[in-house]
């Protein structure tokens, strides 16, 4: 399953730089940015995971698809993800921040682009940093996941995308929804997968060029 989520990505991909090429002189940029609470989820977690708050941001590109409504919405965020423990013997935070590329499919009700909008696909994450930082029965942890009493490491992830919004023209207000379809994390000492995934909701303002 996790193949075909990967091929999906590249075929959207490779239609977003088609949509690009074929209609740039039709194109709005912008930048978005806001909020986003972040968990992992998966039976190699550690149990008492809560919500990390972060920032998430960058620019988009719009391609406009026709005259329908519907465009394509290549984007360029900084996300701050991970989660928080609070269980027995730990009181810790995991911070984990990727860079992620979406790959968006985006319907407005009003094909000049005010009122209400939809947008869902897929996305390719790239690690940035990893660590910890807080206490647990054995002392205090502050630094990097791969540390001996963490042996955490994060991997590129593919990940799915939904939206809803409101757009006046140039500004919108908008909230996501992002779940990884395969494990994000791994042993970082060898290799071994863990059944960990993140998931991110997420409030955002955009402005559009």
């Amino acid at each position: 399953m996790s193949k075909f989520f990967r091929a999906a990505s590249l075929v959207v991909l490779a239609l977003g730089l088609t949509a690009m090429s074929a209609q740039a002189q039709k194109k709005t940029m912008g930048i978005v940015a806001g909020v986003d609470f972040a968990t992992i989820n998966g039976s190699d977690n550690l149990d008492g995971a809560g919500s990390r708050t972060g920032f998430q941001g960058g620019l988009f590109v719009g391609i406009p698809l026709g005259t329908g409504g519907w465009a394509i919405e290549p984007e360029a965020l900084y996300s701050m993800q991970g989660a928080t423990y609070s269980t027995t013997g730990i009181d810790a935070t995991l911070s984990s921040d990727y860079i992620k590329i979406p790959v968006l499919v985006k319907w407005s009700k009003n094909p000049g682009g005010k009122g209400i909008y939809v947008m869902a696909g897929p996305t390719v994450g790239f690690s940035v940093s990893c660590n910890v930082s807080g206490t647990t029965s054995l002392g205090s942890i502050d630094g990097s996941c791969d540390q001996t009493n963490v042996d955490l490491k994060a991997k590129t992830t593919f990940s799915g995308d939904v939206g809803l919004g409101f757009s006046n023209g140039r500004f919108g207000l908008e909230g996501r929804y992002s779940w990884d379809w395969g494990n994000a994390y791994e042993v970082a000492s060898d290799g071994d997968a863990l059944n960990m995934k993140n998931s991110v909701w997420s409030i955002l303002l955009r402005f559009s060029k």
